[in-house]
């Protein structure tokens, strides 16, 4: 009996075809990387500035398409807003996040606020003109 197997790489390669496709499992979506979405996002603002609506009346909560779960929130001057985000971060203007425990924190261009989970907390427009932040659900 020959046991030649030199053809077995041949073989295989031949019937791969024919086996059915298995798609992997997505992995679940880490803070990290949602993050560094939101980041992307904000570093393009081809895609979101044209949306900006400046509305003396009060906060302005816009979703961004392309971008499932991503919003803009443009505040004027001395307003705030609840909000339920699970990160966020300031495009322009100087915003203030209030955490339920009274700590009153900056959002800061170029850095993203990660909360970890969804927690309400409110944002308040502290500088003299208008606020522009950018955040995204879970």
């Amino acid at each position: 009996m020959n046991t030649d197997l030199s053809v077995a790489p041949e073989i295989a390669q031949l019937a791969a075809p024919l086996l059915p496709f298995q798609q992997a499992a997505a992995a679940p979506r880490t803070d990290g990387r949602i993050a560094g979405d939101l980041a992307a996002l904000a570093a393009t603002p081809q895609r979101w500035w044209d949306l900006v609506r400046f509305d003396p009346a009060g906060p302005v909560r816009i979703p961004v398409p392309g971008a499932p779960g991503a919003w803009l929130l443009v505040l004027p001057p001395d307003t705030a807003a609840d909000c339920d985000c699970a990160q966020a971060t300031a495009l322009a203007g100087e915003a203030v996040e209030l955490a339920a425990d009274g700590a009153a924190r900056p959002l800061r261009p170029g850095r993203v606020r990660v909360h970890g989970t969804t927690a309400p907390h409110r944002l308040r427009a502290a500088g003299p003109g208008y606020s522009v932040t950018l955040h995204t659900a879970r």
